[in-house]
């Protein structure tokens, strides 16, 4: 080999080698064409309908999507985005209804208040709309406070009972007809204690009452009048009069008539007067009343009757 002539020193470099064919590497074939770019595919967005993220309060609006609560200006849903025109709305509880509303109200979206509030009322119709906020309010306190004297005072509830009973009669009397009393001429008790005779369950007084021990013979009254009459209804007052649970109260009553048909009686463990519809009882001379079944009282020994009262329906 002979070096190039050139400068002192200079090394000679090996010729540059023919690149390779393309094609040739791949093996003979043809390159494919390269693929065009694709628009990337959204995956769709599932909802999962969930508790909401905050205390609903009435008039929101639910999402049937995903449950959030929403104010009723919204049109979409704060949370998913779906649209709340078919969405329920958050109701008031009864009670809530009965309370005036506090606050400013609140006015859908696109709603405009009124110029005057009595605007096109007559002065009839402002003098309500002035009071009527104020009695709804005083009905409310009055209710919540009857309600708890009901519940913690058993003296006026059994006042407020009696008044039941006397107006439900009066609107019986109307609408059905009227009742009047039957008084028997004669009173026996099988048994009776000395202090609180039979005489006592039809004396018209609910300070005294009836009272039979229950160890010996069965405690009956045999009640007996001076000409036949129609026994329709009844009003039977249990226990001893001031002090209900201390001795025991009938529970179940077996009437026989003087014309030989009978009549059971079943009593709730009440000390307010029980309001008893009766039947075969037409044309009676008289009839035994017998206490066949008691509640039980853990202190006291014999069974009480406080009042019994018989009525027949006016001709």
């Amino acid at each position: 080999m002979v070096a190039p002539i050139g400068k002192p020193g200079a090394v000679a470099l090996p010729p540059k080698e023919a690149p390779l064919s393309v094609v040739g590497a791949v093996g003979g074939g043809e390159q494919p064409e390269a693929l065009r770019p694709q628009e990337q595919r959204r995956r769709p967005h599932v909802v999962v309908k969930s508790a909401p993220t905050r205390r609903l309060e009435p008039g929101d609006l639910v999402c049937g999507d995903c449950g959030e609560g929403n104010p009723q200006t919204r049109k979409f849903c704060s949370r998913c985005g779906a649209s709340l025109v078919d969405a329920e709305s958050v109701r008031r509880r009864w009670w809530q209804r009965l309370l005036p509303r506090r606050g400013a109200k609140v006015r859908k979206a696109g709603e405009r208040p009124k110029r005057g509030r009595n605007r096109g009322k007559s002065k009839l119709g402002k003098a309500l709309g002035a009071v009527f906020p104020a009695i709804r309010k005083f009905v409310a306190v009055a209710l919540i406070l009857v309600g708890i004297a009901y519940g913690l005072f058993a003296p006026f509830r059994g006042w407020v009972n009696e008044q039941v009973v006397a107006g439900r009669q009066n609107i019986e009397w109307i609408l059905f007809g009227k009742f009047d009393p039957v008084h028997p001429t004669g009173v026996k008790a099988a048994v009776q204690l000395a202090d609180h005779p039979g005489a006592a369950a039809t004396d018209g007084l609910t300070n005294t009452y009836w009272a039979a021990p229950v160890n010996g013979a069965e405690p009956a009254l045999v009640f007996t009048f001076d000409h036949p009459v129609n026994l329709d209804r009844a009003i039977i007052r249990s226990g001893a009069s001031g002090d209900f649970q201390a001795q025991h109260r009938p529970q179940k009553l077996h009437l026989v008539y003087s014309t030989g048909k009978t009549h059971d009686v079943d009593l709730s463990d009440s000390p307010d007067p029980q309001e008893i519809q009766l039947s075969d009882g037409a044309g009676v001379s008289s009839v035994e009343i017998h206490v066949v079944a008691l509640y039980r009282s853990m202190t006291g020994s014999a069974v009480a009757v406080t009042e019994i009262e018989l009525f027949q329906k006016s001709r």
